[in-house]
C-alpha cells in the first residue's frame, strides 16, 4: 500500500527575507488623563507599515481633544501618522497604510494621541473609568540575511 503524499505547503507571496510582524496593545487610558500614551514595542528600521487598527472600546474622557490618533512618539510627533478616529466615542476601526514608498529610516514609537480635527496633537485623553483602547499595527520586516 503506498500512503498518499502530505499536500504541499502554502508557499508565501512574501519575498524570502522578509516577514510580516504585528504589535496588538491594551492600553489602558483610565489611570490619568495625558496628551499621549507610548506602546511598549516599537517597529524597527527600515520597515515599512502597511495597516493599522483601532479598537475603542466605550466613548473616551478627554479635554480639549475630538479625536484619537495613531502615530508616531518622538521629538518628531505625527499623532496620526496611522490612524485617526472619527470622533471619541466607541468604534472599530482600521485602514491600509500606504508606506511602500519610505521604508522606517529609525525605530518608532507608536502612541495613542489625544488629536483636533485635523489629527494634530491637542488637549488629553483618558482618566475616565473603563477608558481602554486596543490598537494593532501590522508592517513588513527585512531578515537578517547574514
Amino acid at each position: 500500500m503506498t500512503l498518499p503524499n502530505p499536500p504541499a505547503a502554502i508557499s508565501s507571496f512574501l519575498a524570502p527575507g522578509v516577514r510580516t510582524k504585528e504589535i496588538v496593545e491594551v492600553i489602558d487610558l483610565s489611570a490619568a488623563a495625558a496628551a499621549s500614551f507610548s506602546l511598549s514595542q516599537t517597529i524597527p528600521t527600515n520597515s515599512i507599515v502597511i495597516a493599522a487598527a483601532m479598537s475603542i472600546q466605550q466613548t473616551i474622557t478627554a479635554a480639549t481633544a475630538v479625536k484619537i490618533g495613531v502615530g508616531r512618539v518622538t521629538a518628531t510627533a505625527d499623532p496620526d501618522k496611522y490612524l485617526l478616529s472619527a470622533a471619541l466615542t466607541a468604534a472599530e476601526l482600521s485602514r491600509p497604510v500606504n508606506q511602500w514608498a519610505a521604508p522606517l529610516t529609525a525605530a518608532e514609537t507608536i502612541g495613542v494621541f489625544a488629536c483636533d480635527t485635523n489629527g494634530a496633537a491637542a488637549g488629553t485623553i483618558g482618566g475616565g473609568t473603563g477608558d481602554v483602547v486596543v490598537v494593532r499595527v501590522v508592517y513588513l520586516e527585512a531578515l537578517t540575511l547574514y
